[in-house]
């Protein structure tokens, strides 16, 4: 792939990702503005796409599928140029899960019928857990690339969304809370995923503008 394709597809990517992630945090911010009584420390994030609960419940429901769709469709961009590099396919594969995942929740929201609610459930579960493994395997993958800036980071940020959706898993099934509320845990677990695609979603774009400067300092410099 040439070199000029291969930074097109990157600022794709990384377009897909930065627009998805404020997406989501903005929607949900939102959303919890127009829900009474919701706590961010306490309350589920799905809670505000209870339809019959949230107000903006077709928002964060929306925001939801868009951020699996777009993290899933950004990591397939980000594989294709680098489909040979060690643990790409790992985390091609993780990624497309958490995207399911992720859509699952928006498609199946919170409050349904047993049936809805257990797909939820394995949607979230499928989005928190594969989530963080492809942050982490992202991470270490942008270790071994010219955005290593992000490397190490990426993998911090996983293990601390692994060790959140252990202890909201704790939490949940003891019915009582370890140190913080059921909220915490679980933004613990998913802003993670948010944060680093927002982090390698900056990376992407200025890394890919270098050599666009690069090359046209070198036309300048032949034309002179």
């Amino acid at each position: 792939m040439r070199t000029t394709t291969v930074s097109a597809v990157l600022r794709m990517a990384a377009a897909l990702w930065i627009v998805a992630g404020v997406w989501y945090l903005v929607a949900e911010a939102f959303a919890a503005t127009q829900l009474p009584g919701y706590s961010y420390s306490r309350d589920y994030i799905s809670d505000l796409g209870r339809p019959v609960e949230s107000p903006m419940a077709a928002w964060m429901n929306l925001a939801f599928i868009a951020q699996g769709v777009a993290f899933a469709l950004a990591g397939v961009l980000v594989v294709a140029t680098m489909r040979t590099a060690p643990g790409a396919v790992a985390f091609l594969v993780l990624a497309l899960i958490y995207g399911a995942g992720s859509a699952m929740v928006g498609v199946f929201p919170s409050g349904g019928n047993d049936i809805a609610a257990a797909v939820h459930f394995s949607g979230a579960t499928a989005a928190i857990l594969c989530g963080n493994l492809a942050v982490i395997t992202g991470g270490l993958l942008l270790c071994r690339s010219r955005f290593r800036v992000v490397g190490g980071p990426g993998v911090g940020l996983g293990v601390t969304g692994l060790f959140s959706g252990a202890l909201l898993l704790y939490s949940s099934a003891l019915g009582a809370q370890a140190f913080f509320g059921d909220g915490v845990w679980e933004r613990g677990a998913v802003y993670p995923i948010i944060g680093w695609q927002l982090l390698a979603g900056a990376a992407l774009v200025v890394g890919t503008a270098r050599p666009i400067a690069t090359r046209r300092r070198g036309r300048v410099e032949s034309d002179s």
